[in-house]
């Protein structure tokens, strides 16, 4: 039901959207009559008597504000519910309830339209219509069933801007001003061009999905930059996202992931990691920069290309490359200006860190040696745990805070100081509970399995496992299996831990060779120690713990 709730929050927004650009034209056209002929036009039919014919004018008037009313209320729905306001429930019925009335009232004028002969209907239109049913009635499903649900927020409360990030309200402010108005004035002049030629326009069901797919394509070659970029400085490439495609690296093998949940997202990565941890910092910004830059030059090149197409076999192509054009330049422009939407940060806040040095300089070069490990023989016992312990200092809330302590506790696991490492955990679970609950299932395992065996805490395991379930993790390979032997393990049900330990030891072995992976199979084969089963290859370092009965094991 989550799912559906997202998918039926976007199509709000998206709605929001059609509506916003369908008032343009409308109130428009409503300021150029009023300022012709006044509110109120010239009455000049006898038959119908004064009173209704004022009423059927100022009815007529007040139409033409019905999308820039509609855009208002899909955009507040859209608000309360992502942001899980207290009204977001009542909201989304309404606007469901809403666009289930706006389909029926279409079809009908569609059925009228079409037995009178009055007008063709186009398939676009009752496709739109029909979508918009459809997203009446799921809008329906998800939001009437009152339950505890129903309002909680579907983003995460945006964390607390850290100083010194380049980023600031204003600079996000005007990069959304800036988005906007440079689409609506670039087609602006393209609208008037291809008029003035007499070009075939672009309208309706066609339009939407010539516009989606110049926003992928736009995504696609931004992404690509980076990707082509870092490849060739010698970076290897970990994921390739474009909206709802998802391309990953898991446990050594890219797999393909189709998210539906994204497809109204216009955003998209290219995580590229380096093989060499001391790599100069410019690498890294000609990697960043790359992807503005591929799509400056997308779009300059589409701009002579749309402006030839005119006269030729092509000429019906010429509206989407002024779309892919003017969308390409205006993704250039935004990336380069520090942002930070929701939790991650624009090309532009990257390259500003990078180029500014101090925290931001120290957190990037921890990243990077963790990033190397996925791809080089370095184990978190290589980490610069000395640019770790100087970050940490700096960022003391939010994401980056709370990695920055797992990445602590990790060393020192892996070199053996398990006090220090207890403590390090320690400081990510109050950062986590303070200001960074909103991290992926995924790195709820790395909690599960420490609270199991560093601390020997079953009450604590327990809630960090039932903190992962409720994110719903969607991948359960080496580090699912493990942390679920750890839980099984720790509330003494050794037979079922053994059991799911051996999943994760069979698929600990078929990992590739790359540090973090031997790292994976040592947590393995110290979990194996304590469960009596047989170690992992990989070799384990001489430690001493305490058992639940208070004991000390001897690792070896």
């Amino acid at each position: 039901m989550l799912y559906l709730r997202k998918f039926v929050c976007g199509c709000f927004g998206f709605l929001s959207f059609v509506f916003g650009l369908a008032s343009i034209g409308t109130v428009g056209s409503l300021v150029f009559r009023i300022s012709k002929t006044g509110f109120l036009p010239h009455i000049h039919n006898p038959a119908i008597p004064f009173a209704l014919a004022v009423c059927l004018a100022v009815l007529a008037r007040l139409i033409l504000l019905c999308p820039l009313a509609m855009a208002i209320a899909y955009g507040i729905a859209w608000w309360k519910i992502k942001n899980g306001k207290p009204a977001a429930r009542g909201w989304a019925i309404a606007a469901s309830l809403a666009t289930i009335i706006q389909s029926i009232l279409f079809s009908v004028l569609m059925y009228y339209a079409w037995t009178h002969a009055i007008h063709k209907t186009s398939a676009s239109l009752l496709i739109f219509t029909a979508l918009m049913l459809g997203v009446g009635i799921a809008g329906l499903a998800a939001f009437a069933p009152r339950n505890a649900q129903s309002n909680a927020p579907l983003a995460a409360p945006k964390p607390p801007r850290i100083a010194g990030d380049g980023t600031s309200g204003i600079l996000d402010s005007l990069a959304w001003i800036l988005g906007v108005a440079g689409y609506f004035a670039g087609m602006s002049v393209w609208d008037r061009w291809g008029i003035s030629r007499h070009l075939h326009m672009t309208f309706g069901l066609m339009y939407w999905l010539r516009l989606f797919l110049a926003l992928a394509l736009t995504i696609f070659i931004h992404e690509s930059g980076h990707a082509l970029a870092g490849l060739s400085l010698g970076m290897k490439l970990r994921a390739f996202i474009v909206g709802p495609f998802h391309w990953r690296i898991r446990d050594g093998r890219w797999k393909f992931q189709f998210l539906p949940a994204h497809f109204l997202s216009a955003g998209g990565a290219a995580a590229l990691v380096p093989t060499n941890p001391d790599q100069p910092r410019w690498r890294e910004i000609v990697m960043i920069a790359a992807g503005p830059v591929a799509n400056l030059g997308t779009g300059l090149i589409a701009i002579p290309v749309a402006l030839a197409v005119a006269g030729s076999p092509f000429e019906q192509d010429w509206h989407f490359l002024g779309v892919f054009s003017t969308l390409s330049l205006v993704t250039f422009a935004v990336n380069l200006i520090p942002l930070r939407p929701e939790s991650l940060y624009s090309d532009g806040a990257r390259i500003f860190q990078l180029v500014r040095g101090g925290p931001w300089a120290d957190l990037h070069r921890a990243l990077s040696v963790v990033q190397s490990t996925l791809v080089t023989p370095l184990r978190p016992k290589d980490y610069d745990i000395d640019a770790i312990n100087r970050a940490s200092a700096s960022f003391t809330h939010g994401r980056q805070a709370l990695f920055l302590r797992l990445l602590a506790s990790s060393y020192f696991l892996d070199s053996g100081s398990i006090d220090k490492a207890t403590e390090a955990l320690s400081d990510a679970e109050s950062i986590y509970l303070e200001s960074a609950s909103d991290i992926p299932a995924e790195l709820h395992f790395d909690f599960v399995f420490d609270s199991a065996y560093l601390r020997h805490d079953a009450a604590s395991t327990r809630q960090w496992w039932d903190r992962m379930e409720a994110k719903k993790p969607t991948h359960l390979g080496v580090d699912y299996w493990l942390a679920r032997s750890a839980l099984l393990w720790i509330e003494n049900h050794n037979e079922e831990a053994r059991e799911a330990w051996n999943k994760t030891s069979a698929l600990a072995q078929k990992l590739p060779t790359a540090g973090t992976y031997e790292f994976d199979r040592y947590r393995v084969g110290l979990l194996g120690a304590v469960l009596g089963a047989s170690p992992a290859t990989s070799s384990i370092p001489e430690v001493s713990v305490h058992s639940l009965n208070g004991n000390p094991v001897e690792f070896c």
